[in-house]
């Protein structure tokens, strides 16, 4: 079914993100330059710079700036380096300044109640003492995938949300921390109306020798009359040299698991492509498990390989190349009757082509490819974005603004220059 929500719907739609969290989706619309946004398991998270005693147990806290004046070397835009590619607005000079100086093999880690960076002894990954972590160009929260914690985030927001200071309302869902790869952008998120469209790419799914062609179709069905998001629908085609195999199409997949208020080890739907088969699994049991090929939980699909699981599978977006150029109301109007001559184009040779890079799964956050813009020179922060951050503790809650880059290089961010204020 198309991914538009008909007009008429949508106040019982609000109504379903109020009340059951079936509006809790991923809020990603561009795409930048990956890293591989893997973090390193185990070892000490460090940073050079003076200490102070503070951030728990285990944890020595380095000098927090005063949020002062800028120096010499900087421009009066609340602090931000003269590097950045943008400059963010003067209301970013309210809140407590921190720079945080990011290595390419080393995570920084960033504790946001006291506005500092701090060490770690031991697992860093096992700690709840830090809130966020910095490595080469990635950011990531201390939960999910990424930790213990209770984190996570959502952003980019409007800078006029940091200089409220209050909680926002109207923030749909918060991101945990998870394994993504291929399938990542695979919508548009329109923030407005808070609805995913979908891009209608098609994907390459690859088992052993056995390859797959894959469309979504679509993110929201019907329940009694009302539309529920994290109902998937999809087609796919198995693809051999000089043959499509016969055309599956997939209605209403269940990914409703896990969403706003929801428990984070509840099954969601798991997906064979050679058999159709679909098994209903807990995030700790896909990872276990071989048997499966694409995995739906609310708005991700994880693939059977890398971080996302054992089976040895990978996958490529074949229109990823077209993301940059993709805008909202350009995506809205598309539909899977205008988009399956595309999805029928696609053949052996197409995928199977030598320049394609199939992979699994890699650790993404809710700042992965939308904290800065790496696809100019030199990278260009967002201007006047804010982020919204709860604390490993699951409870704080923060808005922080980059406002600087310093010395950065292809591998790593450099000085991050941001401001953070917890919010009230």
């Amino acid at each position: 079914m198309p991914t538009r929500i008909d007009p008429s719907l949508r106040a019982a739609f609000f109504w379903c993100l109020a009340v059951t969290g079936c509006g809790d989706d991923q809020a990603h619309s561009t795409h930048h330059a990956p890293g591989e946004g893997v973090l390193p398991s185990g070892g000490a998270a460090s940073h050079a710079g003076s200490s102070s005693s503070g951030g728990g147990s285990g944890t020595t806290a380095s000098s927090t700036p005063d949020g002062g004046a800028p120096s010499p070397s900087e421009n009066s835009m609340g602090g931000a380096s003269v590097d950045a590619g943008g400059e963010p607005s003067d209301d970013f000079s309210i809140g407590k300044e921190l720079r945080i100086d990011v290595e390419v093999d080393v995570p920084t880690l960033v504790q946001l109640s006291t506005a500092s960076v701090i060490h770690v002894d031991g697992d860093y990954q096992a700690s709840a003492d830090w809130d966020l972590a910095f490595q080469g160009w990635d950011v990531f929260t201390n939960g999910g995938a990424s930790g213990v914690g209770k984190g996570g985030a959502f952003g980019p927001l409007p800078f006029t949300y940091f200089l409220a200071g209050e909680d926002p309302t109207d923030v749909p869902f918060l991101i945990e921390d998870k394994a993504a790869g291929a399938f990542r952008d695979w919508y548009v998120y329109d923030g407005k109306w808070h609805t995913l469209y979908s891009r209608f790419h098609t994907y390459g799914v690859r088992r052993g020798d056995r390859v797959f062609k894959v469309q979504l179709l679509g993110y929201y069905g019907e329940v009694q009359g009302a539309p529920i998001s994290a109902l998937f629908q999809l087609r796919y085609a198995e693809v051999t040299p000089g043959a499509n195999g016969a055309l599956v199409v997939v209605q209403n997949l269940d990914a409703t698991a896990g969403g706003l208020g929801g428990e984070a080890n509840a099954p969601s739907t798991c997906l064979t492509l050679g058999t159709g088969e679909q098994q209903a699994l807990t995030p700790q049991a896909a990872l276990e498990s071989s048997s499966w090929d694409l995995c739906f939980r609310r708005d991700s699909v994880s693939v059977n390989g890398g971080l996302g699981g054992s089976g040895g599978v990978t996958a490529v977006d074949l229109d990823a190349a077209e993301i940059e150029g993709e805008i909202l109301d350009n995506v809205k109007v598309l539909t899977p009757e205008g988009e399956a001559a595309s999805f029928d184009a696609v053949d052996y040779d197409t995928l199977t082509a030598p320049e394609l890079k199939y992979r699994g799964d890699r650790i993404v956050s809710a700042f992965t490819d939308a904290w800065v813009d790496r696809s100019v020179e030199p990278p260009t922060l967002p201007q006047d974005s804010t982020w919204l951050v709860v604390g490993a503790d699951g409870k704080s809650r923060y808005l922080l603004g980059f406002t600087g880059l310093k010395n950065s290089t292809a591998q790593a961010a450099g000085t991050v220059v941001m401001r953070i204020q917890q919010v009230r």
